[in-house]
């Protein structure tokens, strides 16, 4: 174990080692390409200017002005111009040149008096006054060129003021070379710096590494998002810390931010002072943020050196319980179409009692023969198309309902059900189709309109699945459109008190789980249409 994470200490130190000793030189290398790329511009510059200026000087000066046109000149005329390049370091040639082309002066004294075969100055096309690359005696050479004028203004001559090529990339070297060892001391303080910190940060990290740290965090957020109980935690002043989605549909909260909350705000009954107090966790608690609501709460204080520095709430939905595992049975469903069927075959049994007892026994065969080839095409059709038979179950006890409340029920006759083509879960589809049959029955049932009618479709294909439900019943408003999906929300009676406003809510809720959506068109008076499409990719989450 020991080595292990003497390895991973390593590790970890190395990847910010090298990390940021990278960095710091990659930075530290583009720095310093930049700056030595503008000193040397700027070296160029000033050398260049410095050939000018000195240029310029001689050429202005009053003894080469006097002398330069002088045919009995002796070189002690010229003698200054020596004294002037001993002074001057970055200047390696001086030469003075007359009209006819012949050196007056030049620091090589046996050039003095020779005539000057060289690149000639073009002033015409430049100024009196430049600078350019050459060739001379002594070898390559950064030049100036100067005019030289007499005292009526003509041209008598050209100075030439040149620093050889080889001196002249000496002090372009020198910069690189200065700027190099400046970015080589970086590197180096960066080295060590980076050596140091990345221990610093290792030892922070109490020897684990990033990626460990951040596995865990995931694994608990994703334990804690899957958990049906709610999970609160908060500090030693009640600030929420941290609450799941479970906790938060619970307790009604529909605010992401938590972070100036208090678990008092949520409920008093929830305050851990005592618990703060006596260090003991309290249990059992009741809490009811609705009326149709029954949560149970624990609370724990959670203990750091002998001080409790927080506490987690854990929460049970008792009633989220009984109702998901009522619905989702669809047992509910299947009852009260029992039901309904005894109670419809009843009805047809006194109908031809009375037929026999009249007397009417054609009258009493034909019904018979009506009732029977209606029901048995209906059944027929749903036993031939819709393979799943709780389905199937359903739906003949939904006619049978549908029939006692005079309600006109059809199966739309190109449904195929096929259980091969899609993996749900049928208790699943027994809530689907049973809430939104009894949600259209109940509506048919508060129109007093003769018509009333109520056709199903229910149609699968590889991994797919889509039901339709249409009736004539009363439609939906608009402002009643946007809540229908509410938990609790019901357009008939108090939904309080006679459990209603969770059909809706739970198809929603399950259509969520298999990546599905639900369409709905309604018309006041005219009807409603539901349209719910499913796949077979299921999120357990939800």
């Amino acid at each position: 174990m020991g080595q292990k994470k003497t390895k991973q200490i390593k590790k970890l130190q190395n990847q910010i080692f090298i990390a940021m000793l990278a960095l710091i030189t990659v930075m530290t290398v583009l720095l310093s390409v930049l700056s030595i790329e503008v000193n040397i511009i700027n070296e160029k510059k000033g050398m260049d200017q410095n050939l000018q200026n000195i240029a310029r000087a001689i050429a202005q000066s009053s003894d080469v002005e006097e002398n330069i046109s002088n045919k009995n000149y002796n070189y002690e005329s010229f003698s200054h111009l020596d004294t002037l390049k001993n002074s001057l370091s970055n200047i390696d040639v001086i030469s003075v040149i007359d009209s006819e082309n012949i050196r007056k002066y030049h620091t090589n004294q046996w050039l003095i008096g020779t005539k000057y075969d060289g690149t000639m100055p073009d002033f015409k096309n430049n100024s009196s006054l430049y600078v350019t690359n050459d060739k001379g005696p002594s070898g390559l050479q950064r030049r100036a060129y100067a005019q030289i004028y007499d005292e009526n203004g003509n041209p008598s001559g050209f100075v030439i003021t040149g620093m050889l090529e080889k001196n002249y990339d000496k002090i372009i070297l020198n910069t690189i070379v200065f700027h190099l060892f400046v970015a080589l001391i970086i590197i180096l303080c960066a080295f060590f710096i980076s050596k140091k910190l990345s221990k610093k940060i290792k030892s922070w990290l109490n020897g684990y590494e990033p990626d460990t740290f951040n596995t865990m965090f995931n694994i608990r957020e994703d334990i804690l998002e899957s958990l049906e109980e709610g999970v609160v935690a908060v500090d030693s002043n009640e600030n929420i810390l941290y609450i799941n989605s479970a906790a938060r549909n619970m307790m009604n909260i529909k605010d992401d931010d938590i972070s100036n909350k208090k678990i008092t705000d949520i409920s008093s009954k929830l305050s851990i002072k005592k618990i703060l107090e006596n260090k003991d966790k309290e249990t059992g608690i009741t809490i009811h943020p609705s009326k149709d609501s029954d949560i149970l709460a624990d609370k724990i204080p959670v203990i750091s050196d002998s001080h409790i520095i927080g506490a987690l709430c854990l929460m049970r939905d008792r009633t989220e319980y009984r109702k998901i595992m009522e619905d989702l049975s669809g047992v509910r469903y299947l009852v009260e179409s029992m039901r309904a069927n005894n109670h419809d075959f009843t009805n047809k049994l006194h109908v031809i009692l009375g037929l026999i007892q009249m007397g009417k026994i054609d009258e009493a065969s034909e019904y018979i023969t009506n009732i029977t080839s209606i029901q048995q095409a209906l059944i027929h059709n749903i036993m031939e198309n819709i393979e799943e038979p709780s389905v199937a179950a359903l739906l003949i006890g939904k006619y049978a309902r549908a029939t006692e409340l005079n309600i006109k029920f059809n199966l739309n006759p190109e449904s195929k059900y096929n259980k091969g083509d899609i993996s749900v879960v049928p208790e699943d589809i027994v809530t689907i189709i049973g809430n939104l049959l009894e949600n259209s029955m109940d509506s048919l049932n508060e129109k007093s309109d003769n018509y009333k009618e109520l056709s199903i479709g229910i149609f699968t294909q590889p991994h797919a699945m889509m039901i339709t439900v249409d009736d004539t019943g009363m439609g939906i408003s608009k402002e009643n459109m946007e809540h229908i999906f509410e938990n609790g929300f019901s357009t008939k009676g108090n939904s309080q008190k006679e459990n209603r406003g969770n059909g809706l809510y739970l198809i929603n809720k399950l259509v969520k789980k298999y990546n599905g959506n639900i369409n709905v068109e309604s018309e006041i008076g005219e009807g409603t249409s539901f349209t719910i499409e499913l796949t077979e990719e299921a999120d357990e989450n939800v």
